[in-house]
């Protein structure tokens, strides 16, 4: 039987203390990387609870933002049916929307020479226009004819007329009996004379008075 040497002993007691100590070292790490993977867990539950949140919250937002879009397009809608509702029949060519009716300008250097009440060539094309206008899509209402002029004295012409009411006045009166002509009924016609107190431009330029030279043709709806 051998002998047991004390550097025998020495051998034992490391390799036991290596064992031992392996055992430990595996057995905290273990336990670790446990630990860390329930950390994980936690933290991929808190995610996925956050993320239905932020999904519910999405849901919700998209929902109101329909209905809110609904409210609009319901809004627009009504809109458009009270706009329609006031601006009543539509207008013919050229004639624009105004507080009394619809209205046509025409300017009087179309109309007449200068100075005279005598209506031109184009004049009366234009008038053509107009009544036909008059006898279709304003067929039944009340018309008026205002005739107007710029500032101007009258000069040349002052053997003709008086002033300049009284230019516009038969000017206006010319007008008035050519729609008349073309089938505007008589008792519907009523003619203006407003002379040059009722400018729409500036008589101090060429331009503003040739805008202020005009007749204005209206079709009465109020």
């Amino acid at each position: 039987m051998k002998r047991i040497t004390s550097s025998m002993l020495v051998v034992v007691a490391i390799v036991g203390a290596m064992s031992l100590f392996g055992c430990n070292g595996k057995d905290k790490t273990i336990q670790g990387l446990t630990v860390r993977n329930q950390e994980l867990q936690n933290e991929k539950q808190d995610l996925q609870d956050q993320l239905a949140q932020s999904k519910a919250r999405e849901d919700a937002l998209a929902a109101e933002l329909s209905a809110r879009q609904a409210e609009l397009d319901a809004a627009l809608a009504h809109i458009r049916e009270v706009e329609s509702k006031q601006a009543g029949p539509p207008t013919a060519a050229g004639w624009e929307r105004g507080v009394l009716g619809d209205k046509v300008t025409v300017g009087t250097d179309i109309l007449f020479a200068a100075g005279k009440a005598d209506l031109t060539s184009a004049g009366k094309s234009a008038l053509d226009r107009i009544a036909a206008d008059l006898n279709a899509t304003y067929s039944g209402l009340p018309v008026r004819v205002y005739g107007h002029t710029d500032s101007d004295p009258i000069r040349k012409t002052r053997r003709l007329w008086q002033d300049n009411l009284d230019l516009s006045a038969n000017r206006a009166m010319a007008v008035t009996r050519y729609l008349i002509s073309k089938g505007v009924n008589a008792k519907s016609v009523e003619t203006v004379a407003m002379g040059e107190s009722h400018p729409v431009a500036d008589n101090s330029t060429t331009a503003g008075k040739a805008k202020n030279r005009r007749v204005e043709i209206i079709a009465i709806r109020r």
